[in-house]
């Protein structure tokens, strides 16, 4: 059984200390309540998280294969999930009946967490040690501002905050989202003419039924070797390396790394924001910040910041070394710095990136679609060309015969 370790109040009021193995939480407080204490908090001493420590001890298939694609859960489910946690709380509910309320009506992976966190605080332990057991579904950020909430008494504004966090992101992703549909639309339109017209002499002298019997089989491997190559796409950027590079390489490819840059900056400026006014500590705010910017490469250049902000330098100094942020980012933030307001300062950068980042997708939307259209056009003209030019020779070889 797992051990716990708990503090609780014993009839004369003093705080004792101590360590009990048992299923869950609820047991170990059972057990307090039998030694006649009440007990305060209660929290796993084994710190690994299970995802983790299941992971490794399932080897490379559960640790890189089966962990990474499915122990997730959907952004906006969570998104939700927190939003709902905070009206729940803001209305006077407890952290533990909020929970019971939100995992009676939630379903799947979510769900069972949920229902999990409810029994942990029902028992007396805290809200954020049980969410730090599952690191694949809360981030770092997140557990950050839910202990600063549990200590400062202020859970419900963390919960909003975090709320307000992943509403953005989702909205970031959408604008990304949004340039790449067209360009897919067209590409895979491509594809379809570039598979079927060589075909259709076929169709012509014998019928839709053959025709498919000779499409399909191209169209299924086609799309089996796609699903394959993102499977691997995705767990092959599983391990950091691979991500440093290709997190680089977008960085310096031409209008596709500005565009980067400003969508890390953006998210990592809202996330700094976050967590600088909650009360978290300049450096680990950096810290945190940078883990959720999306970017592995820009991240570990914000991360050169942090020995220079512990040892005193300014935010905007220490940023200004990395070379990662650009000059009218850094001019904010003096401004920020100087006049005692740099939470706000770090969301008026992330609204000014957004706004660039929505203007700059909508230019490349433009020139894309154009660029596909002719690419498109040169496709279906090569074909068209290619099986007009076949058929006159064959009509020419037939007559001359």
């Amino acid at each position: 059984m797992p051990l716990f370790e708990y503090k609780a109040k014993d009839r004369a009021g003093n705080t004792v200390t101590g360590s009990l193995d048992a299923v869950d939480e609820r047991g170990v407080a059972e057990k307090i309540r039998e030694m006649g204490h009440l007990p305060m908090t209660i929290s796993r001493a084994d710190t690994t998280p299970p995802e983790t420590s299941n992971a490794q001890s399932g080897g490379v298939l559960a640790r890189y294969i089966l962990y990474p694609l499915w122990t997730g859960v959907n952004i906006r489910m969570l998104a939700v999930f927190y939003r709902q946690f905070a009206t729940l709380l803001g209305s006077g509910m407890s952290v533990a009946e909020s929970l019971r309320s939100i995992a009676s009506r939630t379903r799947g992976r979510l769900g069972v967490i949920i229902d999990e966190a409810q029994r942990s605080t029902s028992a007396g332990g805290k809200l954020s040690d049980s969410f730090s057991r599952h690191p694949r579904v809360f981030s770092r950020l997140q557990l950050a501002l839910i202990r600063a909430g549990e200590s400062g008494g202020m859970l419900d504004s963390m919960l909003d905050r975090i709320a307000q966090q992943l509403e953005y992101e989702i909205k970031i992703r959408g604008m990304i989202a949004k340039a790449m549909v067209y360009p897919i639309v067209v590409l895979v339109f491509a594809a379809l003419v570039n598979i079927g017209v060589p075909h259709v002499d076929v169709i012509v002298h014998k019928g839709a039924g053959p025709f498919l019997s000779l499409v399909l089989p191209t169209v299924l491997s086609c799309l089996a070797k796609l699903i394959v190559a993102l499977i691997i796409f995705k767990l092959v950027f599983q391990f950091d390396v691979p991500r440093l590079i290709w997190d680089a390489l977008k960085v310096w490819i031409p209008v596709v790394g500005a565009n980067a840059r400003k969508i890390a900056m953006s998210r990592f400026s809202r996330s700094l924001a976050i967590l600088y006014a909650a009360g978290v500590s300049m450096a680990e705010s950096v810290d945190l910040a940078s883990d959720v910017c999306g970017n592995l490469y820009i991240a570990r250049s914000m991360k050169r910041a942090i020995p220079a902000i512990r040892s005193g330098t300014g935010l905007t100094e220490a940023l200004g070394k990395t070379g990662a942020v650009s000059p009218i980012v850094l001019d904010m933030l003096i401004v920020g710095e100087r006049t005692g307001s740099a939470d706000t300062v770090l969301e008026k950068v992330a609204d000014y990136m957004d706004d660039e980042v929505d203007a700059s997708i909508h230019k490349i939307s433009i020139a894309l679609f154009v660029l596909m259209i002719l690419i498109a056009a040169g496709i279906v003209g090569s074909i068209v060309v290619k099986f007009y030019s076949g058929f006159f020779t064959n009509i020419l070889e037939t007559a001359g015969q």
